[in-house]
């Protein structure tokens, strides 16, 4: 009896103090805390739970845009981070800041390759160390490098309306979206180890290929863990061991091994000549002297869970957008079909001139970007003033896309599509703030690859217009069947896993139809002639996209 009453009253006494110490806590973080002025949810201000659910539900950028406009451009979005909308916090937290150090990306960021041999690929180096790298991976993003890219993108992309051609003579349903997929894969296969994943050959993704989205995936759980439990506790890798499966690990074990092979294959055929990233860094003294074949391998896992599901996504957004606004499409329609005489004039050196097309992609990216998660950085030592707020060393800070691209402090009807913004047309536009939104980011860590993206969207998108006119399917325009976005969630069943990935309103059931010679068109009511060299039939064709 003894023994059971002295428990009894131990555990009594371990569950008060459990209750006391979380009460202190909830009181130092609400009442005593160097965010305590910071205005938002009461919740959000004591526990980490809120913004984690928002995370892991693929919630995060419609939850922080609500609370942004309740709350206004700064937010306490959790006990120790803050939440901005504007385009000065944005230069604050991700640019080059003068007389102190830059704020590195928060430690619940898990990349999609991580450190091998103790060595990181760019996006995860830190400091000195992601200078020089990104100074000897500059050159493959230069236009110099661009121009001798351009034969590997223009071969994919012309393999992609071929296949359009093919399936519109034989009256085939396509699944457009997911051929944005396969193209984008394909072209940084090629880019990557001059070996495409042959996603366009076979016309559906490989196991490679699933893997690079799906790490994705379990890395949005593993943030999201690592919020609540902490970065290395014994907490983080109980909760991951319980709530995450093993296969996570198999993605990304996949991709990173594959990605291993792959490189190491091609630095043996050196000589090879081949203009993809790793020619150009072989050719290239400052690279092939400052970076590890390790390194280098790294990099190339980075390049593609980098640039393959993002181009398709913005694409997606992109053929949305334009077909549902019949005046912006007439007029891109008009730019591009006048451009040029026949498809082989559509090259980088004038497709770079269309000023519309690039603004409806500007646009398409200002309002469905590739990932609307928030980029944590953490305030260094010494502190840092951001919006006029002093923040001490340890803040976590970020900057909202989804929020700050939607906000009507930065844009005039931030939530319509209009091109015409990007070019300054109208005096509405006079005051909206362009550089909220930066899909690529800002500052010393700027995607390396963003002028690459550029030039892939706008290449694939002056070929389809070229080729095909594109309609949403009327007979399935009202129906929810939309695109999915990056953030994404996971159920687990005890050693099965279920993913599935945010949804965003995008219809992506478009219709095309292959164009025949002397093709006319009704541009703002006015019929142009438009003198298009076409040797093949018309043909309809569906893309209709089922349901994920």
């Amino acid at each position: 009896m003894i023994n059971q009453l002295t428990l009894a009253s131990f555990a009594t006494t371990a569950a008060l103090l459990v209750v006391a110490a979380l009460l202190l806590q909830v009181i130092q973080r609400r009442f005593f805390h160097a965010l305590r002025a910071a205005p938002g949810p009461w919740a959000n201000s004591v526990s980490e739970i809120p913004a984690t659910v928002a995370l892991v539900t693929g919630n995060q950028h419609t939850y922080y845009r609500s609370l942004h406009e309740k709350y206004g451009p700064v937010v306490r979005v959790s006990p120790g981070e803050l939440s901005f909308v504007s385009v000065e916090a944005r230069e604050e937290i991700y640019g080059l800041r003068k007389g102190g150090l830059n704020m590195e990306k928060s430690a619940i960021f898990l990349g999609a390759v991580g450190s091998v041999e103790g060595q990181t690929g760019v996006s995860l180096a830190l400091n000195a160390e992601h200078t020089r790298q990104r100074r000897a991976l500059g050159y493959l993003f230069t236009n110099t490098a661009l121009l001798q890219h351009e034969s590997v993108l223009r071969l994919h992309v012309n393999k992609l309306v071929d296949v359009f051609k093919k399936m519109a003579s034989d009256n085939q349903p396509v699944d457009v979206s997911s051929w944005y997929t396969y193209v984008s894969f394909d072209v940084m296969g090629d880019l990557c180890f001059a070996e495409p994943f042959g996603c366009l050959d076979q016309g559906s993704v490989t196991e490679w290929s699933t893997s690079v989205i799906n790490v994705f995936i379990a890395a949005t759980w593993t943030q999201g863990i690592r919020r609540l439990c902490g970065v290395g506790t014994f907490l983080e890798s109980l909760t991951t061991k319980l709530l995450v499966p093993a296969k996570a690990a198999q993605w990304r074990n996949t991709h990173l091994n594959n990605s291993r092979e792959k490189t190491a294959k091609r630095l043996a055929d050196g000589d090879r000549e081949h203009t993809d990233f790793i020619y150009q860094i072989l050719k290239h003294n400052e690279a092939k002297n400052s970076l590890s074949d390790t390194e280098i391998k790294l990099n190339m896992a980075l390049f593609i869970s980098a640039g393959t599901d993002t181009t398709a996504t913005t694409l997606t957004g992109w053929t949305y957008y334009i077909c549902t606004h019949p005046t912006v499409y007439a007029r891109l329609v008009a730019e591009v079909r006048s451009a040029f005489v026949d498809a082989e004039d559509i090259k980088w050196e004038n497709v770079r001139n269309l000023s519309y097309l690039e603004a409806t992609i500007h646009e398409a990216l200002r309002l469905f970007p590739p990932s609307g998660a928030s980029q944590q950085r953490i305030v260094p030592r010494g502190g840092a003033t951001v919006e006029g707020i002093y923040l001490p060393a340890g803040t976590t800070v970020a900057v909202s896309p989804w929020a700050s691209t939607r906000s009507n402090l930065n844009f005039y009807e931030p939530d319509e599509y209009r091109p015409e913004r990007w070019l300054r047309e109208g005096e509405e536009y006079a005051n909206d703030r362009l550089g909220a939104s930066l899909p690529f980011g800002t500052g010393p860590r700027v995607c390396i690859g963003r002028n690459l993206a550029y030039m892939e969207m706008r290449l694939v998108a002056a070929h389809l217009l070229w080729s095909f006119d594109m309609a949403i399917d009327r007979g399935l325009y009202e129906k929810k069947n939309e695109a999915w976005g990056f953030e994404g969630r996971m159920k687990t069943q005890k050693k099965a896993a279920k993913q599935e990935m945010q949804k965003k309103k995008i219809y992506r059931h478009v219709e095309l139809q292959y164009l025949g010679q002397d093709c006319t068109t009704e541009i703002d009511g006015v019929k142009q002639q438009l003198e298009l060299a076409r040797k093949t039939h018309i043909s309809e064709i569906k893309a209709v996209q089922t349901a994920a």
